[in-house]
């Protein structure tokens, strides 16, 4: 009998409660289980679920086997950025549909695990959380490329620029050994590459990626700080991305496609949940002097009443998204093979980094 909904489990209780909380009181997903091995995070996220947000019959683990015990049918993996894939292959050995946060592997071994493990339970879903993809210009941008507009893409580039005082890198990351310390920023780029390569339907083949050698932050090494990378597509495109974690900056992401019949920008000039994009057509006359201004943003317009919590209500949408393909049995948005082609080109452009630049080639997932 098709079920109305789903039962689902978070573990890693700083971003997993962050994004579960959008869901709390919809019809479709009903939080049943939370697992975290800090009994801080997890008396928080009890105190949020149970008392304040009156979550009924919540189940509370430290330990990740116990949980996968209990009674749900989906796991929301979302520790820490370096060990995803470790929780995916022991959650669908016990039979959960999983939704992982990104990104979804940390090296071309751990993509070749996840394939296979994916393969291996052809009746359970697995869908990469790269939330971004959900925001309403992306989508938008997906429909204006596949309907033609922007003819071929030639050239695209994304930036995600996420560096605020430098002692706010003091907390996040305590010790040597937290992922923070130590992972390379440009390895952290699925924010923006993946979805350019979501819009464009593509993969990259090769890559060139260069680290500035200059400290912002004193308590990270200062080529692990910033990265820029440039990819060359299967489809013969070239795509520039940006992850700068160590600069005076701020927050923000920007967005750029350059196709042989259109261009679509986003505005630098204002806060990402304020800009519009920009836009130029071919088949619009003028465009190519005048830049027309659309009024999307992280949503629609009609969206605006729903509310922004969550990335702009991206975080509520993937989750939501990962209940439909499991209740309708069909395929997820972003599933293993998009997500392994969304992580590995910043694996290979670390590598391609401590060699100077060199130009390296990055591997099919489909040959894993």
């Amino acid at each position: 009998m098709k079920k109305d909904f789903i039962k689902l489990g978070v573990v890693g209780l700083g971003r997993g409660a962050y994004v579960v909380k959008t869901i709390i009181g919809e019809k479709k997903v009903q939080l049943r289980a939370i697992c975290d091995k800090n009994p801080e995070k997890l008396k928080e996220a009890e105190k949020t679920f149970r008392d304040e947000m009156k979550v009924s019959d919540l189940l509370s683990f430290s330990d990740f086997d116990e949980f996968l015990k209990s009674d749900i049918d989906a796991v929301y993996i979302a520790t820490d950025a370096i060990c995803h894939v470790p929780f995916v292959k022991k959650a669908m050995a016990a039979g959960k549909h999983v939704l992982s946060e990104i990104p979804p592997v940390n090296s071309v071994e751990e993509a070749k695990e996840l394939r296979a493990t994916v393969k291996a339970h052809p009746e359970l879903k697995y869908m990469a959380g790269e939330n971004c993809c959900w925001w309403a210009f992306i989508d938008s941008w997906k429909k204006i490329y596949e309907n033609g507009k922007l003819g071929e893409a030639i050239y695209a580039e994304a930036e995600y620029i996420h560096s605020k005082d430098f002692k706010e890198f003091e907390g996040m990351t305590p010790d040597k050994n937290h992922w923070r310390s130590f992972n390379p920023a440009i390895k952290y780029l699925t924010h923006d590459l993946g979805p350019l390569l979501y819009i464009l339907n593509d993969r990259c083949v090769s890559v060139s990626c260069m680290t500035p050698t200059i400290a912002y932050s004193p308590f990270k090494d200062p080529e692990l700080q910033n990265g820029v990378a440039i990819f060359k597509t299967a489809k013969g495109a070239v795509i520039r991305i940006l992850t700068c974690f160590g600069a005076y900056v701020g927050f923000d992401h920007n967005f750029e496609i350059i196709g042989t019949r259109g261009t679509v920008e986003t505005d630098k000039t204002k806060p990402l949940e304020e800009a519009h994009y920009f836009a130029r057509f071919s088949d619009i006359p003028g465009t190519l002097e005048a830049k027309i201004d659309v009024p999307v943003t992280l949503q629609y317009p009609e969206e605006k009443s729903v509310g922004s919590e969550g990335h702009g209500g991206a975080d509520k949408k993937m989750v939501l998204a990962f209940a439909d393909c499991i209740l309708n049995d069909t395929e997820p948005l972003i599933d293993v093979d998009l997500g392994i082609r969304m992580a590995i080109p910043g694996i290979i452009a670390d590598i391609s980094s401590k060699n100077g630049g060199a130009l390296m080639e990055i591997p099919d997932p489909e040959d894993f």
